[in-house]
């Protein structure tokens, strides 16, 4: 009898365990099918514009529902502050009014606050914002955020579990007046001796004005004995908008560096007026191969050294 229990619960246990495998299964491809379902975009992300206290201006962007979406793509429009954290991850943030954010107070929405786009379709997003008289001059930023409707009826098909998904149009608006552009480049780096992946050089640039500014980083790889070009983005600098009162951490890759070499490297850091250049040798080894180097160089010296003394004898 207890035999017969025991068996009995082991193919009880062995049941379970296909029943939760078969559960999780289906859960994970009606999840990843629902995910699939909830897909669109934003164009363009940001709009950059200068205003005058007292302007009216009107603005626009659309939301898109790909063509491979499997069902029409509801949506909320809403107005929030948007900012950056002075961290070291310079993160965003969408739910703190301060100075910089007051034009999210002055943004007035035209089109519906809720939308509906059909597959491989398009809705525009009408805006308008009435800068008072008395604005002050400098930066102003905002977030008009288009988020997934989880109120809609789910689509046929689909399971309750939705998940809310949201993407910023940002605005940055320069009030005109008394603006102050300026800025400063507070660290540079670029290594000397890398064992393993890209060769990055990186840095950090402050912006001290009363207005967001425009970094520019190029940066230059040479061989050691050539003066042709083994990577360079001087036709393409990376740029990088950064906010009043703060400092952004930034780095720039040679893609795909081969595991070894030595180059002159040329980094150049670019903000509202300020330039600031570095020049430096990198050498690029795998820690086997300086090992192995190391390894040669010590033989060496030990077999001279033997064939000096047998020489002497």
């Amino acid at each position: 009898m207890k035999k017969q229990f025991t068996k009995f619960k082991k193919v009880l246990i062995a049941a379970l365990v296909l029943v939760f495998a078969g559960a999780c299964a289906l859960v994970g491809d009606r999840v990843a099918k629902a995910a699939g379902e909830i897909g669109f975009s934003v164009s363009p992300m940001k709009q950059n514009i200068v205003l005058n206290p007292g302007d009216s201006y009107r603005g626009t962007f659309t939301v898109s529902n790909p063509a491979t979406s499997e069902n029409d793509f509801s949506y909320l429009v809403t107005v929030t502050p948007f900012y950056v954290k002075d961290d070291a991850e310079y993160t965003a943030v969408f739910d703190e009014d301060s100075d910089r954010t007051m034009i999210s107070k002055w943004i007035t929405l035209v089109s519906p606050s809720e939308g509906k786009v059909a597959p491989n379709e398009s809705n525009e997003i009408e805006f308008i914002i009435n800068v008072p008289e008395d604005a002050p001059a400098g930066g102003q930023y905002a977030a008009i955020t288009v988020s997934s409707n989880n109120t809609d009826e789910a689509a046929e098909g689909s399971t309750g579990i939705r998940e809310q998904i949201a993407i910023a149009h940002t605005i940055f608006a320069e009030i005109a007046g008394e603006t102050v552009k300026k800025g400063e480049v507070t660290e540079v780096s670029v290594p000397s001796f890398i064992f393993s992946g890209d060769l990055t050089a990186s840095s950090k640039v402050r912006n001290t004005g009363n207005v967001h500014g425009k970094a520019v980083y190029k940066l230059q790889v040479f061989p050691l004995f050539s003066s042709e070009e083994v990577f360079t983005n001087e036709e393409k600098p990376d740029e990088q908008t950064i906010l009043p009162d703060r400092t952004l951490y930034y780095e720039t890759a040679f893609k795909n560096t081969p595991s070894f070499g030595i180059y002159n490297v040329v980094y150049t850091v670019e903000f509202e007026g300020t330039k600031t250049e570095v020049k430096k040798m990198v050498i690029k080894c795998p820690i086997w191969m300086l090992f192995s180097i190391l390894f040669a160089i010590i033989a060496a010296i030990i077999y001279i050294g033997l064939r000096i003394k047998a020489r002497k004898r």
